[in-house]
């Protein structure tokens, strides 16, 4: 089983898009989402790459939307996949932090 630990930055951040775009999240969606999010502009080669192994490995479904476009949704698997890195950092962030050097928080 694929863990998010297991996952490159970009298929994580993959996942997030796929969850955040609303209406259809197809490819250029997604590719939309993300150029706003990077310094540089994502390749099209890398997207889709990373999209098919996301689909390998349970954490996404590919449908096809028309002749020409996918639509990608997160299983549960995904959605499981997020909702426990969402957990982590909230808890986080809710724990104190010491602070170092007589420094104000």
């Amino acid at each position: 089983m694929t863990t998010y630990y297991d996952l490159t930055g970009f298929q994580r951040d993959l996942l997030e898009a796929i969850a955040a775009v609303d209406d259809d999240p197809y490819g250029l969606a997604l590719k939309d989402y993300l150029d706003e999010r990077y310094p540089n502009p994502v390749n099209h080669s890398r997207l889709y790459q990373n999209l098919d192994r996301l689909a390998d490995q349970g954490l996404i479904i590919r449908d096809e939307l028309d002749a020409r476009t996918n639509v990608y949704t997160l299983t549960d698997a995904g959605r499981r996949a997020l909702q426990r890195r969402a957990d982590t950092l909230a808890s986080l962030c809710e724990q104190p932090r010491p602070v170092v050097g007589g420094g104000r928080q």
